[in-house]
């Protein structure tokens, strides 16, 4: 893992960066990891909850606030995130030899976020946009 660090990211953008703001990405990063845990968590605790009424012939909590809630957490957070990384923290903090590490890191950032959209919408609204329910 080192390697490919010490490979894919110049060193002079390793350098200082936890000296400045980088403690606050791995912070929200970490916050981010924990809410995608328990967003998936919560979506598949809810299948099982469906799925165990429908077995048992009961009818199932409407739990649709609570997945509007958390979907809607998920679509405005992270982007208003790399806005405000982007044109707070970088902008103040960052090093101008990096910023295309920067971009990098936020394109491949933003794609795992539309991907984890993507799955929760799957998991918490598959049956509504398949009409299967």
């Amino acid at each position: 893992m080192i390697a490919l660090l010490a490979e894919g990211v110049p060193a002079e953008c390793m350098v200082g960066t936890f000296n400045s703001h980088g403690w606050m990405a791995l912070a929200v990063t970490g916050v981010g990891l924990v809410g995608a845990i328990y967003s998936l968590s919560k979506g598949f605790e809810w299948l099982r909850e469906e799925a165990d009424c429908k077995r048992d012939q009961k009818e199932a909590p409407d739990r649709r606030t609570a997945k509007n809630w958390l979907l809607g957490l998920w679509v405005l957070l992270p982007p208003a995130w790399f806005f405000i990384e982007y044109i707070f923290l970088y902008r103040h903090f960052g090093k101008p030899a990096c910023f295309e590490s920067f971009k990098y890191a936020q394109e491949l950032a933003g794609k795992g976020w539309a991907g984890m959209v993507a799955v929760l919408s799957g998991l918490y609204f598959g049956k509504e946009i398949l009409g299967k329910e």
